[in-house]
């Protein structure tokens, strides 16, 4: 089985679930038929898991909130990093605790694997931003990105994607898009307008191909991570049918058969004054 398409949730609804580890998680997205998954992990205060000799599937993780190291090596906020397949499982400590956002592989995915793909670990903060190669049709969001990681054999690419406040167009209608490939996102920070409502920070989605969505609009501007499983190529094709603006769309999500309902609540956030 795949993954199943889903458009979106807040994750602030899904509950957290203990581990053995003594960390929490909440699982976003699995494939059933193998161990590829989205999940947050929450590391408490303290927390201390040490290596072991055991292999473990490839994980790319990407720090929300706190720090922690992994294999002794300090991982802050908007650190990134990706861990091979087949590699021994590193240790894991966190003084202060951490949220950690994370991409975990197929245990037999063979573009993921310890000698094909390379562990990387970086400082995201540290990369300057590209602003070049967007489409003519999204130049109303005004958007810059950071390429994280391309894998092996053009299997995966994954990015951070900023756009800038008031990222609406000034026509009414404008076309809807699909891709050959998969599209994953988390909303770091920010917010975003598209037919299923208002995506806020926490949003999460994940599409199979040839899903027709957007169009996408943003009034406060967003933060997001992206990827893109079965290519390093962002493919897009665009429907002749041109769309209305979503500002103001009741939240409509698409979820599998058996979702909890919580997950589907609408998310009111605090006022922020």
């Amino acid at each position: 089985m795949a993954r199943p398409h889903i458009e979106f949730i807040q994750t602030q609804n899904v509950d957290w679930s203990p581990s053995a580890d003594g960390s929490d998680c909440k699982i976003l997205n699995a494939d059933p038929d193998s161990t590829e998954a989205t999940l947050i992990v929450r590391y408490p205060l303290g927390y201390s898991a040490p290596a072991h000799s055991g292999t473990m599937p490839a994980e790319e993780y990407f720090v929300l909130e706190g720090g922690l190291e992994i294999g002794g090596k300090p991982r802050n906020l908007h650190d990134y990093g990706f861990l091979p397949g087949g590699s021994k499982a590193p240790s894991r400590t966190s003084e202060q605790g951490a949220t950690v956002l994370i991409f975990r592989y197929a245990k037999d995915d063979p573009d993921s694997m310890e000698g094909v793909a390379e562990a990387i670990s970086l400082n995201t903060s540290t990369i300057p931003w590209d602003t070049t190669g967007f489409d003519p049709n999204l130049e109303h969001l005004r958007m810059a990105r950071k390429v994280l990681r391309e894998a092996p054999n053009n299997s995966c690419r994954t990015w951070l994607m900023v756009g800038m406040p008031h990222g609406v167009p000034s026509k009414s209608k404008l076309p809807a898009e699909t891709h050959d490939h998969c599209e994953e996102m988390f909303m770091i920070s920010g917010s975003m307008w598209a037919p299923e409502g208002h995506m806020q920070s926490g949003a999460y989605f994940f599409r199979p191909p040839h899903i027709l969505h957007g169009p996408h609009v943003s009034e406060m501007g967003f933060l997001q991570i992206m990827r893109s499983p079965m290519t390093n190529k962002v493919y897009t094709h665009w429907s002749d049918e041109h769309r209305p603006l979503p500002i103001g769309a009741n939240y409509n999500p698409v979820v599998p058969d058996g979702t909890p309902a919580s997950w589907t609540r609408p998310w009111r956030p605090s006022a922020d004054y």
